[in-house]
């Protein structure tokens, strides 16, 4: 199984990282999440998931309802490099940022490896908003440093008659976002998906469906151990998409489709969320009420 889709952060090649990002996608270190007071409860979640797989419906998760998708991590990010910018105005500084467009830019959701026939048809296993911003055109300008010193709270004195904010432009934006400052993926939530991410994948129903999709691989000429291992193939790292790796990555999701590799996988990860969302009941309220204010303010910045 790859990585989450939660987890990447594939925003910060849609902005300036060293100014915009600033570690948005993490402004606060994500908490240590006890990993063995609930061993009890998470074997339990696992007698708990569908025998049968064809029964599970559609790709919702219980941590869904506080994590912030890659579209919403994006809207984010347009509006504090908005923020910023008037901010700058404010100062007498002109600087614009690289366009965001979350729709477009967003990383596609692939927390269980590549599943769209469409996409493996005409990209492989490359992600389409990544692979295109790659090859779209020259990197943008990187502001200058009078903005720089600005942007980050380390101009001597005034700007533009006025005193810099406290942390400058960027953290009077993070301020205007996130009433602790922190704007961004929710750090409980983004801790204990990704931990349910890793529950999910060592348990026996998904390696069980891991190894029937290798056996389905190897009968079409492709010998891989599992997802993981064809996604991350080296010869698909690089360039444009051969018509082997087209040929690979579209039997990869035939494969997927005969074992019920996605159900499997959602049926388990919903049961072992729910245990940890119970266990974590506070604190997921808590980052539910930050993400939704955080994208309210979004909404009205971005319009």
């Amino acid at each position: 199984m790859v990585t989450s889709d939660r987890l990447p952060r594939r925003a910060a090649g849609f902005v300036i990282a060293a100014v915009t990002m600033a570690a948005l996608a993490g402004c606060s270190t994500a908490p240590v999440v006890p990993s063995g007071s609930d061993t009890a409860d998470l074997d339990a979640a696992l007698g708990k998931v569908p025998a049968d797989p064809s029964a599970v419906q559609g790709l919702d998760l219980p941590l869904d309802r506080s994590l912030l998708t890659p579209i919403e991590e994006l809207e984010v990010v347009k509006a504090r490099n908005t923020l910023i910018e008037h901010c700058l105005a404010d100062h007498g500084l002109a600087f614009t940022f690289p366009a965001v467009d979350p729709v477009r830019d967003a990383a596609k959701p692939r927390r269980y490896g590549l599943v769209d026939a469409g996409e493996a048809s005409a990209y492989g296993y490359r992600d389409p908003a990544v692979f295109a911003a790659h090859g779209a055109g020259t990197p943008a300008d990187q502001p200058p440093p009078d903005v720089v010193s600005v942007i980050t709270g380390v101009h001597a004195g005034k700007a533009g008659g006025h005193d810099v904010p406290t942390g400058g432009c960027a953290g009077e934006a993070d301020r205007t976002l996130a009433t602790d400052a922190k704007p961004g993926q929710e750090p409980v939530s983004f801790a204990l998906s990704g931990r349910s991410h890793e529950i999910t994948r060592t348990a026996p129903p998904v390696t069980a469906a891991g190894e029937a999709w290798s056996r389905c691989m190897t009968a079409a000429g492709f010998h891989y151990a599992g997802p993981d291992a064809a996604i991350n193939d080296p010869a698909f790292a690089a360039g444009r998409p051969s018509p082997h790796e087209i040929t690979v990555a579209t039997q990869d999701v035939r494969c997927k489709e005969k074992v019920d590799w996605v159900k499997t996988c959602v049926g388990v990860e919903r049961a072992v969320q729910d245990v940890l969302v119970r266990q974590h009941t506070t604190d997921l309220r808590h980052e539910q009420e930050h993400k939704q204010h955080q994208l309210a303010v979004a909404g009205e910045v971005n319009g």
